[in-house]
């Protein structure tokens, strides 16, 4: 029943879609000849017969694309991405087969529009019938049912994760142990069915449509084994790998080479146009906060300079990206020689502070002049503080997962310090602060944390 379920709404949904493509070659039309009038205007033979072309070149670019493959799992913005891919595939196709049969009749007027509004009503329609499905799925209709391979940490988390995200209808009515004999009746709430020793026979019972492998890789035999079980079944089978548990907290991107899947933990969050982007920001952003703080930090250097004749500024040695080190630049705050027995964190009432030095640590006034290592492409304005050359294999033997902060540039202000952790906090959750940043980049965060920054990352009772 739930095959023919599945069949129904995909012939319903490449119905959608040629209606949609339909609607929008006939709007185009009526926009670009009757609304907006034309001395040539196109034979309704013409007309009629590139509309078939047009729903033809779309119901099999689609089809190629993957656009009818079952997306239960899939988020929507996923889904988007694809859609807007092969509406542009399909649109070139049809614009060269036109150019080719029929040049003079459609102008590229016509054909503008109605890449526009194909793409605007396929939006649409997609949108909808994902809302009309998930308000479907939570009346009850609509679901998978599924098991999940596996009782622990793997797959108590696989089993969170389809709760939370409710709208992919999955629902999960228990686990399947690996053990002969479970030592455990109920996880999550949910009964453990059986052992995968009874895999075939439990399924056959159930009548589940979907089971999720959820195992550590030390139990890899246990995998092959369960996937060869699986194999004689007609259930569908998803394999959770076991890398979101363990030390890999960057996303994972999933590619393809000659046929064989690879799975990349050290993608370049920016690489591409990011970088060019982010590197645009940091200069127009760097100058504006020179226009905004150059009399205070003017003012700053003067008081300086007159309060022990000393140089106002400071210069240490940080490491940013790719383990490059570059020299940070400060307002000094600190007596002449606070360091000649070697670096160390400052801490409340740090001796080591003038009186003038412990006003500007107090403000983050000091960390000003990072503004010039912006513009030289040493930091950026948004990304993981700099860390020192000696303290780096201290942290990176106690805080597994520290490198992965080196792929992008470090920061005058970043995601970790707007959220407090800063200073003498836990190493561990700036890290997992500063890997999330990484992760989860885009221009609005970057603009989100240096708009908090003039709310809540000057003044903080850690910056001493």
């Amino acid at each position: 029943m739930l095959k023919k379920h599945a069949q129904f709404l995909n012939l319903l949904v490449r119905l959608s879609d040629l209606v949609v493509v339909l609607g929008a070659w006939l709007l185009a039309y009526t926009v670009r000849f009757i609304i907006w009038p034309s001395e040539l205007v196109p034979q309704t033979t013409a007309v009629i017969a590139n509309l078939g072309v047009a729903l033809l070149i779309c119901a099999i670019v689609f089809g190629g694309a993957g656009l009818y493959k079952p997306r239960r799992d899939k988020s929507f913005l996923l889904e988007l991405g694809q859609l807007i891919k092969a509406v542009l595939l399909a649109w070139v196709v049809l614009i060269v087969f036109i150019y080719f049969t029929s040049p003079g009749f459609f102008t590229r007027s016509m054909l503008g529009i109605f890449l526009f509004l194909l793409m605007a009503g396929l939006v649409v329609e997609r949108g909808l019938f994902r809302a009309v499905l998930r308000f479907m799925r939570r009346k009850g209709w609509n679901l998978r049912h599924a098991y999940i391979v596996g009782t622990g940490r793997l797959a108590q988390s696989t089993y969170l994760k389809l709760q939370r995200n409710s709208w992919t209808g999955i629902r999960v009515h228990g686990f399947i142990d690996t053990a002969p004999e479970p030592a455990r009746r109920i996880v999550r709430g949910l009964p453990v069915i059986g052992s995968t020793q009874q895999l075939s026979s439990i399924l056959e019972q159930s009548g589940v449509d979907c089971v999720f492998v959820a195992l550590p890789s030390q139990q890899g035999d246990v995998l092959r084994k369960v996937v060869n079980e699986l194999e004689r079944t007609a259930v569908e089978v998803r394999i959770v790998p076991d890398l979101f548990l363990s030390r890999f907290p960057a996303q994972v991107g999933v590619g393809e080479l000659d046929g064989l899947p690879i799975l990349s933990l050290r993608e370049n969050p920016l690489a591409g146009w990011p970088t060019i982007y982010k590197r645009a920001f940091d200069i127009f952003g760097a100058l504006f906060g020179l226009l905004v703080f150059g009399l205070p930090m003017l003012a700053i250097a003067v008081a300086i300079k007159f309060n022990d004749g000393g140089p106002v500024f400071y210069r240490q040695r940080r490491i940013s990206y790719g383990r490059r080190a570059f020299n940070m630049i400060k307002f000094r705050t600190m007596v002449l020689g606070a360091e000649e027995k070697g670096a160390a964190f400052t801490a409340p009432n740090d001796t080591r502070c003038t009186p003038l030095g412990r006003v500007l640590r107090s403000w983050s006034l000091d960390e000003l002049p990072q503004l010039f290592n912006v513009l030289t492409g040493d930091m950026s304005l948004v990304g993981p503080r700099p860390e020192r050359p000696e303290m780096l294999a201290k942290i990176r033997a106690e805080v597994p997962g520290f490198p992965q902060r080196l792929v992008v540039r470090a920061g005058l202000t970043g995601w970790a310090q707007i959220n407090g952790f800063r200073g003498r906090t836990s190493f561990r959750k700036r890290l997992q602060y500063d890997l999330y940043y990484v992760n989860n980049w885009s221009p609005l965060l970057d603009l989100r944390i240096v708009i908090a920054t003039f709310f809540r990352g000057f003044k903080h009772p850690n910056a001493y």
